[in-house]
């Protein structure tokens, strides 16, 4: 992924409006390639990401304790968080988690044009079961989640109308088998299978007039879509070394998909038609993380429990993001630059159980962009934030409900001396978490 991309506009960043039509465009086509078709055009799933292309902390619970949830994980996302902890739990139980995530972008360009992204709302559900095995030291669980993922749209017919997709999705679906082991009373582990579906979708509209030198003529739409499966895996241990102290770690395994699909061109001229085919084949491939994940927890009371975290993301695997298909087009890059940072998270988080029924949660997390200025892309508008998170559970009985909430603050990200002078601007995000969830205890 240190390859160069050669997909992208001059350098002037007075040059990198969006013109209104393809006529007053055409001069800087025949300067060089004009087209940043794909440029980092890699979005995920139905949800928004919490840093390049993860997903926010999944979970009712996760979400409340966001800064720290691996020493002292007390429901069945522990499958999620750290599958060593499912030995914590004295019955089996059932979990239905429903997150909402309001993310929107809103661009200025160096010369003062503006964008913003549609579509704000986004969902991301998840499904926990987890059942320790009754006089053994035994636990097993499973959860279906959605860990990476990230879905934007800009306008059609806006200012990045050539430059990158106005839509652009990846939706992953993972699906998590866990086994625990007590090994001592203050010694656990656990490890999982990751088997993980994902689905990768853009749309961007194509300047026929330029390719022709016939203003003209009607733009083109280009729609890629392919979906792969990759299978990878996941480990946990809890030790508490002194009573009330914990120490955690958790370790997900990187994966690699290669996605294959169909690619289609709209509005292809008919002397072309014979040489571009209308529909080909696609394929593309996605490097994701290995994720390092340690904690510290103190247990202070019956009441109160505090922790602190601190987690590695490789995001460097992501270097570069292949585009293959069938259809040799003028202006669209075979190979799209990323050159991504690995990062790094920290933050801390308390629970208070107040009342015998009733637990309020709170948080703080730090969360370290990997999308360097020269490749930001429009498609993926990130920057470091802190997240500030409350969480309020209720459990009578089987029953158990409860909600939480986060407010993202993203930095100002202002880019500057990108590889294409069009994504240059400043990104103002703004982001919101909800989630809620019902558990069953049998």
């Amino acid at each position: 992924m240190n390859k160069v991309n050669t997909h992208f506009w001059p350098a002037r960043a007075d040059r990198a409006a969006l013109p209104a039509t393809p006529r007053s465009f055409l001069p800087r086509a025949k300067r060089g390639c004009w087209l940043g078709l794909l440029a980092l055009p890699f979005l995920l799933g139905p949800g928004a990401a919490a840093e390049g292309f993860r997903n926010p902390t999944i979970g009712t619970f996760g979400l409340g304790r966001s800064g720290g949830r691996l020493a002292h994980v007390d429901d069945a996302s522990a499958v999620q968080h750290n599958p060593a902890n499912l030995t914590d739990l004295q019955a089996p139980e059932l979990a239905y988690e429903q997150g909402l995530v309001y993310a929107k972008v809103e661009y200025t360009s160096p010369t003062g044009l503006t964008a913003e992204t549609r579509e704000p709302w986004k969902v991301l559900p998840a499904i926990f079961a987890a059942w320790p095995i009754k006089d053994t030291p035994w636990a097993v669980g499973l959860g279906v989640t959605a860990p990476f993922g990230l879905s934007t749209e800009w306008s059609e017919t806006g200012y990045f109308r050539y430059q990158a997709p106005h839509f652009a999705e990846l939706i992953t679906l993972n699906v998590n088998p866990t086994v625990a082991y007590r090994l001592r009373d203050n010694l656990a582990v656990g490890a999982g299978l990751d088997v993980m579906w994902s689905q990768l979708s853009l749309e961007q509209a194509y300047p026929w007039g330029l390719v022709l030198g016939n203003p003209a003529a009607p733009d083109g739409l280009l729609e890629a879509k392919g979906d792969g499966l990759g299978v990878s895996g996941n480990v946990g241990i809890t030790w508490e070394f002194v009573p009330g102290h914990r120490l955690a770690a958790a370790v997900r395994a990187p994966m690699d998909i290669d996605y294959s699909g169909t690619f289609r061109v709209s509005q292809v001229p008919p002397p072309l038609a014979p040489l571009i085919p209308g529909t080909s084949g696609f394929e593309s491939t996605v490097a994701f993380p290995t994720l390092v994940h340690v904690g510290y927890g103190l247990r202070l009371s019956d009441a109160w429990r505090l922790e602190a975290d601190v987690e590695w993301i490789e995001f460097s695997r992501f270097d570069s993001l292949p585009i293959k298909t069938g259809a040799a087009l003028p202006g669209v890059a075979a190979e799209v630059l990323q050159d991504w940072d690995d990062t790094f998270t920290a933050g801390i988080a308390a629970g208070w159980q107040f009342h015998q029924n009733w637990n309020l949660r709170f948080g703080y997390q730090f969360f370290q962009s990997p999308v360097p200025d020269r490749t930001f892309s429009p498609n993926i508008p990130d920057a470091d934030q802190n997240v500030i998170t409350v969480g309020l559970s209720w459990r009578r009985g089987h029953h158990g409900l409860a909600v939480a909430y986060g407010a993202v603050l993203y930095d100002d990200r202002t880019v500057r001396n990108n590889l294409n002078p069009a994504f240059n601007g400043n990104y103002d995000i703004t982001v919101h978490l909800i989630s809620a969830s019902y558990r069953y205890s049998f």
